[in-house]
């Protein structure tokens, strides 16, 4: 009994374990399996995360790039001139490619506006200033503000004066625009044979604005090549406007040269009507004279028609020469000056030295500045095209709206025999009873040239002595 009832009890103890021992298996199997099956699961999550991760980081990254960027401050003139905005575009593009953020500002022709503006970006403390002056003469406080927190300043186009916070200057060679409009009125008009023949044409000058450095440079070289044949009568100007006080037109206003050209042909050119040539400094004047010309019954085409000179290559300028109203204007592609300024800035900011062309004529009233000058060009009615060709201009914004018909006589060649081309100057003025012949200038405060004794030999005869005004020959800057 016993021995039965031992072994039932160990059958039951046997089996129990064996089915405890299977229940184990399955239950470490199914742990495993669902072990195996997290540890997937955790596995695709991971790499979710550490895509999240990396694409956080790279965003994180490029905030930081973005908020590094050093800033440039360019502060220019005025965004409804064309000739600003353009310059402005210009900026904005090549700034951003060399790695910096633009801040363009336009002050809309006013002097507060830019110095408020400058004042904002010196408290944000940009790395750098690019400036074209409202005012060249207003800016010396505010920036010495910016010299304080060492804010290096670009002067561009026009030359900031007397502050010694500018660093460098980048500008069109304007004393050599002047020489260039001077050399074209002398081939032009045949002054050498003028000269030999004892004959003269009648000039009037209409020059930049006196608060421009630049306007003085270009009237100094007009002069450097012009003021000879104005000591020995080849050249008369009768309204005896000649210095740069005398025939500066502030802020370069359209408005007085137009009533200043009208006055002066009423009162000194009753006869002719108009003078042979009028030498301009600007295309807004140049564009401006025709209207005054064809007040006066000169119209465009006739042999009556003046040399008429300009500078920029305006639109409407440049179909004026296309149409043979005006003789020639000087191109200056601003887009070349702005890259070339913004490549300065960058070249210094960078820590090394810009290129410069000029160590010595550019003096803003407290010290010389370093200078690169950009090139111009002449342009007539022959070689207008190339503003096309180069993108300046589409062929619609400046195609002639009417070109003469037959051969027009060319621009400021009144009186040329249309057979030969032999010019037939006019004669020189009678002074005896002419109002007006004597101008003295009142004061100025303006930048006036010094007079520099001339090499020429006075006229011989008396009347000649009375007919010629001689104008001062502005000093070397």
């Amino acid at each position: 009994m016993k021995k039965t009832t031992v072994g039932i009890l160990a059958g039951v103890m046997i089996s129990a374990a064996f089915l405890a021992g299977c229940g184990k298996n399955e239950a470490t199997e199914a742990a495993n399996e669902s072990a195996e099956t997290e540890k997937e699961g955790n596995g695709e999550d991971a790499e979710t995360e550490a895509a999240i991760t990396e694409a956080a980081s790279d965003e994180t990254q490029e905030e930081k790039e973005q908020e590094v960027l050093p800033k440039v401050g360019v502060l220019l003139p005025d965004e409804a001139d064309e000739r600003w905005l353009r310059d402005g575009t210009v900026m904005q593009e090549k700034l951003t490619e060399a790695g910096y953020e633009p801040e363009i500002y336009y002050a809309d022709e006013d002097v507060s506006m830019q110095v408020s503006q400058i004042e904002g970006l010196v408290e944000e403390e940009v790395s750098a200033l690019i400036i074209a002056p409202v005012d060249a003469y207003a800016l010396p406080d505010v920036l010495s503000k910016a010299k304080e927190k060492s804010i290096p300043v670009f002067s561009y186009d026009r030359l900031i004066m007397d502050t010694d916070a500018v660093n460098y200057y980048t500008a069109f060679n304007s004393r050599e625009i002047g020489q260039m409009i001077g050399n074209t009125i002398v081939k032009e008009k045949d002054l050498e044979k003028a000269r030999e023949q004892k004959q003269s044409y009648s000039i009037e000058f209409f020059m930049g604005s006196p608060d421009d450095n630049a306007a003085l440079f270009l009237y100094n070289g007009i002069m450097e090549v012009l003021q000879s044949y104005l000591d020995d009568g080849t050249l008369v100007c009768r309204s005896g406007r000649t210095s740069f006080d005398e025939t500066g037109v502030m802020r370069w206003s359209d408005t007085t040269v137009k009533s200043s050209l009208s006055s002066i042909i009423q009162e000194y050119y009753t006869t002719e009507k108009r003078p042979d040539i009028i030498c301009t400094a600007s295309d807004l004047f140049a564009v401006s004279v025709p209207d005054v010309l064809e007040e006066a019954g000169i119209h465009a085409g006739s042999e009556e028609w003046p040399l008429i000179t300009g500078v920029g290559c305006e639109a409407e300028a440049v179909k004026n020469v296309a149409e043979g109203k005006q003789a020639f204007s000087i191109f200056m592609d601003s887009r070349g000056l702005a890259e070339e300024c913004v490549k300065m800035a960058d070249t210094y900011l960078k820590g090394e030295k810009p290129e410069v062309k000029d160590y010595e004529q550019y003096d803003n009233g407290k010290k010389i500045i370093g200078t690169y000058t950009y090139d111009v060009q002449l342009i007539d009615k022959d070689n207008y095209q190339l503003l096309i060709d180069n993108g300046y201009y589409t062929e619609d914004e400046i195609k002639p709206e009417a070109m003469p018909s037959g051969t027009p006589v060319p621009a400021g060649t009144p009186g040329e025999d249309r057979l030969t081309g032999t010019p037939v100057p006019s004669e020189a003025p009678e002074t005896e009873g002419e109002e007006g012949a004597d101008v003295t200038p009142g004061p100025s405060t303006t930048p006036k040239a010094s007079p520099v004794p001339s090499d020429t030999p006075a006229p011989d005869s008396e009347a000649d002595d009375k007919n010629v005004v001689t104008p001062p020959v502005p000093a070397t800057v």
